[in-house]
């Protein structure tokens, strides 16, 4: 394989013992052999849990065959140098695997050379870090019982099983672990919670509720935007189509249907309770649809750079104080499956800036919203929606199962 100058630690190491079995499906995997692969590149998706990596390999008859690829968290592919611009359909790129023990074409990725000579852990000249001699664990689905010493107190078991330091500082290594970690602080840590901030303008800790306006949806669209915005040309033949089909009463093209989340603006705009609780630090909500998580960081951080950011449906939520006004920049979004509302289609270019304030006494929210995204409408699209306090309330859980979604009508059948 072509050596470079510049080879990154192995991503071999961040697959030592107790990281990689912390992974859902590690199980499926032969962590005992490792084979290499080489293919073009036509699925790339670098978004957590795990990095996915799709591969056309020519078979030995010529024939074209799909290897589906594992990876670590963006977290931890970070750590190693390798960001969303390493690889890109198209490419050609070899890569180390443990292969499948159903011998299925596919495997757990253990290093990669990418279309530019880069080599991730399959340099000749790299040096394995200790970490990466470490045998691989069996998963503990897998492993016999054994009984513990007998006598031994559950004190016993937590001195030989203690981390060498605590508190523990991330590296990176845990599944949903932002890009940032191990660099910036966490916005509960307690260092973070105890530097000295401005007052916040107000606190919206609590149980929030949507108003709907139901009666006036044609004035202000309810749980939509409305008016709409100036559709771009293939915005809007998207638009009249998803229109069209609901009109005949058939359900088109909306990705929450599949279990999609609904993400930024959608979350904001749903019937059903939003819990939000409030620090120094950030602010945490989890919705009643579907769950949904979203946190807004008022800790003064910088934002993810571009080629390290783990694009999703809700975006990262940057937020700060003027006054009595909280103001929310997001961006960073996903481009495929999502919706800011019924048949408007969104692309990573959106951003969206919420100017929100607290009028009634403290019981609603106000949120004005102003979005852009010039690959689908043309200038900004303003709005104003409410949030009203509903106490004697608590979020419960809420999941959107592909299979029962799929016996609902029109949707499977």
């Amino acid at each position: 394989m072509k050596s470079t100058k510049k080879v990154f630690l192995s991503i071999v190491s961040l697959l030592a013992a107790g990281v990689t079995q912390a992974h859902h499906s590690a199980i499926v995997f032969d962590g005992t052999k490792t084979i290499e692969v080489t293919g073009e590149v036509s699925e790339f998706i670098y978004r957590n849990p795990h990095l996915i990596i799709g591969l056309d390999v020519a078979d030995d008859s010529g024939n074209t065959v799909l290897w589906k690829i594992e990876g670590q968290s963006v977290a931890m592919l970070r750590r190693v140098g390798f960001d969303r611009t390493t690889v890109k359909v198209g490419d050609n790129v070899t890569v180390k695997i443990n292969p499948m023990k159903a011998g299925n074409p596919g495997g757990l990725l253990q290093g990669l050379v990418a279309a530019d000579g880069i080599a991730y852990s399959m340099d000749d000249s790299a040096e394995p870090s200790p970490e990466a001699t470490r045998d691989r664990l069996e998963a503990p689905s897998l492993v016999e019982f054994v009984p513990p010493p007998e006598g031994e107190t559950w004190q016993m078991r937590e001195e030989k099983t203690r981390p060498d330091y605590l508190p523990i500082v991330s590296e990176g290594l845990s599944p949903g672990d932002s890009t940032s970690t191990g660099i910036t602080m966490g916005a509960l840590d307690p260092e973070n919670l105890s530097l000295e901030r401005p007052a916040a303008g107000f606190d919206l800790t609590g149980v929030w509720q949507f108003r709907g306006e139901d009666e006036w949806r044609a004035n202000y669209g309810s749980y939509e935007f409305k008016p709409s915005p100036e559709l771009t040309d293939s915005a809007q033949a998207y638009f009249d189509q998803y229109i069209d089909a609901s009109r005949k009463g058939e359900r088109f093209g909306d990705p929450a249907a599949e279990c999609y989340p609904a993400g930024m603006p959608r979350l904001m705009t749903r019937y059903g309770s939003l819990m939000m609780m409030q620090y120094p630090t950030a602010i945490f909500m989890m919705s009643r649809l579907n769950n949904e998580y979203r946190v807004i960081y008022t800790d003064g951080r910088e934002r993810v750079s571009e080629n390290n950011l783990d694009r999703n449906w809700g975006g990262e939520s940057l937020g700060h104080w003027e006054g009595d006004t909280l103001v929310v920049e997001t961006k960073g979004f996903i481009g495929e499956n999502k919706m800011a509302q019924a048949g408007i289609r969104t692309s990573e270019k959106l951003e969206i800036i919420e100017r929100i304030t607290m009028i009634n006494d403290g019981n609603t929210l106000v949120s004005e919203y102003t979005l852009t995204d010039p690959e689908n409408w043309v200038g900004e699209w303003k709005h104003v929606k409410f949030r009203d306090r509903v106490l004697r309330s608590d979020v419960k859980e809420a999941n959107c199962i592909p299979k029962d979604n799929l016996s609902l009508p029109g949707i499977g059948g």
